[in-house]
């Protein structure tokens, strides 16, 4: 075998470095110092120890005089390993990869207390709108009827506070009377009401007024209902009072 045959020769050729006349570079990175060569056909050959040992000239990259430093190395002839990569040649290394921080496991019992705790703001939420939109139509409704606004009763002194106590004592009688004939009131009884004996119809004010006490009474139910409901399901409702 030409590779059994070329280790072989590699192992006992004797000629020295110095006495070198001829570098052999092989494809595969080797090199072999021999003292002279020649070639034959597509071989090439030089003298060993052992005797004469032949190389195929396919493998063969190049045949030159050796260097100064190849002068210098050990005395003995042999085939040299590939030189050792340099920073510059060597791949670079895979970088480690990011650690992944994956957030903690949330019990059972932790998601319920968040969804409680998220059912619980809705709740005050939707209070705190209620009782704003309360407030905003009760202090409305004083000022027409009163002439001031908040939960404190007054006095009457004004020519307007009274015609607006009036208005708003007509406006539920009128309400009164449509109800017992089961017909709409304020703004909707605003359409031709057919009956034989229908109530006096409402004035602007009245109408007003009417409208404005039948918000008012949706917005109560609607906050009560939500405070109902808090307090079933062991929520915090915190004061009822309206300022």
């Amino acid at each position: 075998m030409l590779k059994a045959s070329l280790i072989a020769g590699l192992l006992c050729v004797s000629f020295g470095i110095a006495n070198a006349q001829y570098v052999v570079v092989l494809k595969n990175g080797g090199k072999l110092t021999v003292q002279n060569y020649r070639e034959e056909g597509s071989m090439i050959k030089f003298s060993g120890a052992n005797g004469e040992i032949a190389i195929s000239r396919d493998q063969v990259q190049m045949i030159r005089r050796p260097d100064t430093s190849e002068s210098a190395a050990a005395p003995r002839a042999s085939l040299d390993r590939p030189p050792p990569e340099t920073a510059a040649e060597r791949p670079p290394a895979p970088s480690a990869q990011p650690e992944i921080k994956r957030p903690p496991a949330v019990s059972l019992d932790q998601q319920q207390a968040k969804k409680r705790a998220e059912e619980a703001k809705a709740y005050e939420d939707r209070l705190k709108d209620l009782t704003a939109q309360l407030k905003e139509l009760r202090d409305r409704y004083s000022l027409i009827t009163r002439g001031n606004q908040g939960p404190e009763p007054s006095f009457f002194t004004t020519e307007e506070a009274f015609k607006g106590q009036q208005e708003d004592l007509l406006s539920r009688l009128r309400d009164a009377q449509n109800r017992a004939q089961k017909l709409p009131t304020g703004s909707a009884a605003a359409s031709p009401q057919f009956s034989l004996n229908a109530p006096p119809a409402y004035t602007e004010k009245q109408r007003e007024l009417s409208d404005l006490r039948a918000r008012i009474g949706q917005i109560e139910n609607e906050r009560q209902r939500v405070i109902d409901e808090m307090r079933a399901k062991g929520f915090e409702v915190g004061s009822l009072f309206l300022e």
